[in-house]
This record gives C-alpha cells, sequence and structure tokens, in this order.
C-alpha cells in the first residue's frame, strides 16, 4: 500500500499543469550583436507524468557591440514538447519546439526599420530542482534558430533560472 501512495503523490504526474517565468541572458551568434537580457514565461500541461507540452512567450534584447542603447528585440510565441526524467527532488529535463519570432531592429531605444516575422526553432535543456511537491527552481539552456534577416544571423543560446509552480 504504501509505494502505491507514494507514487500518487509523485511530481507531475498526468493531467497536471504548471506555470512559470525565467530570466537569464541571450548570448547571440552573430559576432555584429553582444549579450542581452531574456525573459520567457509559461503554462506547461503533462500529458503523462514525464511528457509535456509547453506554451510560452519570450522577451530578447542583443544588442549591437557598438552601443548600448542599440540592437534588437525579440519577441517569441512558441510550443514545445518537453521529456522530464525522475531523479528524486532534480529532474533533469530536454525538449524541442517550434514558434514565431517577432524582430524589431531598436535605435536609442526607440522602433527602427523594418519589422520581422520569422519562424524558429529550439532545442533545451536543464534541471529542476523541486523546494516542494508544488514549487521548483529551474535552469535552462536554450538554443533559437532563426531564419536570417537581411545576412544577420539572428539564433542564439539562452541561459536561464527561474521559478515553476504546478497545480
Amino acid at each position: 500500500m504504501a509505494p502505491s501512495y507514494v507514487f500518487a503523490q509523485r511530481t507531475p504526474y498526468a493531467d497536471m499543469a504548471a506555470v512559470g517565468g525565467d530570466v537569464g541572458v541571450f548570448i547571440p551568434r552573430d559576432d555584429f550583436l553582444s549579450t542581452g537580457l531574456n525573459l520567457e514565461g509559461f503554462y506547461e500541461y503533462y500529458m503523462t507524468s514525464r511528457t509535456s507540452i509547453r506554451l510560452g512567450v519570450g522577451w530578447m534584447n542583443p544588442k549591437f557591440d557598438h552601443d548600448a542603447e542599440d540592437g534588437f528585440r525579440y519577441v517569441r510565441v512558441g510550443g514545445d514538447i518537453v521529456r522530464n526524467w525522475e531523479g528524486g527532488t532534480i529532474h533533469p529535463f530536454v525538449g524541442a519546439g517550434l514558434g514565431v519570432y517577432f524582430i524589431q531592429e531598436r535605435d536609442n531605444g526607440q522602433n527602427f526599420g523594418d519589422s520581422h516575422t520569422k519562424l524558429g526553432g529550439n532545442i533545451f535543456g536543464g534541471l529542476e530542482f523541486f523546494t516542494s511537491d508544488s514549487v521548483s527552481v529551474k535552469g535552462e539552456a536554450r538554443y533559437h534558430l532563426i531564419d536570417n534577416i537581411n545576412g544577420l544571423n539572428p539564433d542564439g543560446l539562452a541561459l536561464t533560472i527561474g521559478l515553476k509552480k504546478y497545480f
């Protein structure tokens, strides 16, 4: 009887959901850009205890090397498939997804030039550390693969840390 009780209390489980947010840095691949802030928010639904669908919105702000006020603003709206493994209080995870990236060049903090809507994909992995039955702290590395813009390669690596609340 005890093993089934323990299994029933394991987080996450099928039909469970979670919301969360991450903060970190976006490191662009193109040498013309430099590291900028990265913010993410998401909703995650668990189809099984190990497989989930994550819907999210992200904001990235890589800068031009020559001026801290100039650069790009990326907004990503996307969906991911996530696979996690049981590890006690630590759950490693990997995933991949697709998204639409809205990219706007910035000059002196203002929108400049044309905005671009690009299809992109991402692959990611990380660790989730459970601080309680319904809250975890997670660290994630995510590589964004985005269609080029007029010879500029907007791909890059996002390194984030965040909180996740299960319900």
